[in-house]
């Protein structure tokens, strides 16, 4: 196990502020959070509701997966994200509406069809390993932005199929700046302030926003009129995409909300889970060395197809356990349909219910050095103990991520590629400070040297 300061970087406050509300929430979590089961907030100002945390796993797996029917989506999420992504998008949906959606599109994640999108992950991946070997000798690079071009690439390619007319440049720096607003649009649907009321660049956010739609749309009817005139992408899958038990097929309208969903959630989500895993084998570099080693003791200098990456078992455990320090998302919340009980404890309609993703992925109940960085926790025989609930960068139940698979096949890829070709040393500086506003991305970014290094003669 490797430890490092650096790997806990909230520090609690002893009564929760507005200040943290606004800048990092997981400063109002209380070191109880990471030893109890079940655990609240309240009294920040009187007309906000206690809101209830869970950081255990049987209490989750009740909500997730035995009862998903009695919970629906928590009230703040819904109006903190509804700005961002439709409320007719999978994401959002409910009932009989998510049900249907949910089947029409889970065919185009099959795993077969994920697997023939391995060369495309690859070969973003070569390009960002090309890019990189043009820097001077001891640059340092903030790895998450190159981490958001490549994720973006393979969105380009693999779910677009997009064409010289897209200019993605634009469009991932109109998303880029469309995150920013989440904080504020969180901080007012807790207050229960309208949303129209204007923030500190909210104007911007607006026209960027409007871009998004608009492009996206341009590029479903793009896609539509060439039909089969170019390699196979997702979007295909999705433009035919049908509910096997009623034939119920997506309206432009869903299909565009979806597919905005799916780019939003499918490169970013990807990128700050990389860039962890990046900072961390720089923090740990024996464990940088054996990943590097079994990449080319399996794959040696080819290509990376769809063969060797199921054949890269460190790789994974790696990402996994960088997502378990530094989870994508930090909270998942879900709201009583009705007053209810969860376990032993009684929960009311009015109060949003969170799984702490963040605090149960470092449970002092559950996990040995929880904050040390080991990835021999996801080993097969480590991880076959572990409840199921106690690990959910995807979460779990019905509404489990249906890009998990695609991701995992994407992140192996492109860390295996990167790890080959370059070593990652820290760059010296100031402790990292989180930035939880759609995903757990570091303040300042993650600067690291990259440094090529030549292949091991074969």
């Amino acid at each position: 196990m490797f430890h490092d300061p650096d790997f806990t970087p909230v520090r609690t406050n002893e009564q929760p502020t507005f200040r943290s509300a606004l800048r990092n929430f997981l400063e109002n979590w209380p070191p109880a959070a990471y030893r109890e089961d079940f655990w609240s907030l309240s009294g920040i100002w009187p007309i906000i509701p206690k809101t209830v945390y869970l950081s255990d796993p049987e209490l989750i797996e009740e909500m997730l997966i035995a009862r998903p029917e009695a919970f629906g989506r928590d009230k703040l999420t819904t109006a903190a994200l509804s700005a961002n992504i439709a409320d007719d998008a999978l994401f959002f949906s409910e009932g009989a509406e998510w049900r249907w959606q949910r089947r029409a599109l889970a065919p185009a994640f099959r795993h077969e069809n994920l697997l023939a999108l391995v060369p495309i992950f690859a070969k973003c991946a070569k390009a960002q390993c090309a890019a990189w070997r043009q820097l001077p000798r001891n640059t340092a690079v903030d790895v998450t932005q190159p981490m958001s071009e490549v994720t973006f690439s393979i969105i380009e390619h693999a779910l677009l199929g997009a064409t010289g007319t897209f200019d993605r440049a634009r469009y991932l720096s109109a998303m880029l700046t469309g995150f920013k607003g989440m904080g504020w649009q969180r901080f007012y649907a807790l207050l229960g302030l309208p949303k129209w009321l204007p923030f500190p660049g909210s104007r911007e956010i607006d026209r960027k926003l409007r871009y998004l739609y608009a492009e996206t749309a341009r590029l479903v009817a793009e896609r539509r009129l060439a039909g089969h005139a170019h390699a196979p992408a997702i979007l295909d899958l999705l433009l035919s995409a049908k509910d096997p038990e009623t034939g119920r097929m997506l309206t432009d309208g869903e299909l565009i909300s979806n597919l905005y969903g799916l780019m939003v959630a499918g490169h970013e989500t990807s990128a700050v889970a990389l860039a962890w895993s990046l900072w961390l084998l720089a923090k740990d570099q024996a464990s940088q060395e054996r990943l590097r080693n079994e990449v080319r003791d399996v794959v040696g200098e080819s290509d990376i197809d769809r063969n060797a990456v199921e054949n890269l078992p460190f790789a994974r455990q790696v990402i996994q356990e960088a997502m378990r320090l530094f989870p994508p998302v930090a909270a998942l919340g879900r709201q009583p349909r009705e007053d209810t009980t969860l376990g032993p404890y009684k929960v009311l309609k009015k109060e949003p219910i969170y799984v702490a993703i963040w605090a149960l992925h470092r449970h002092e109940k559950l996990w040995d050095e929880p904050n040390a960085f080991d990835p021999d926790r996801f080993a097969p025989e480590k991880a076959k103990g572990r409840h199921r609930c106690a690990y959910m960068p995807f979460g779990a139940g019905p509404r489990i991520c249906i890009g998990m698979s695609f991701a995992m096949l994407e992140m192996t890829t492109i860390l295996a590629a990167l790890i080959r070709d370059f070593r990652f040393t820290p760059v010296p500086g100031p402790r990292i400070e989180l930035s939880p506003d759609f995903t757990l991305r570091p303040k300042g970014g993650l600067p690291l040297f990259v440094e090529a290094i030549k292949p091991t003669a074969n």
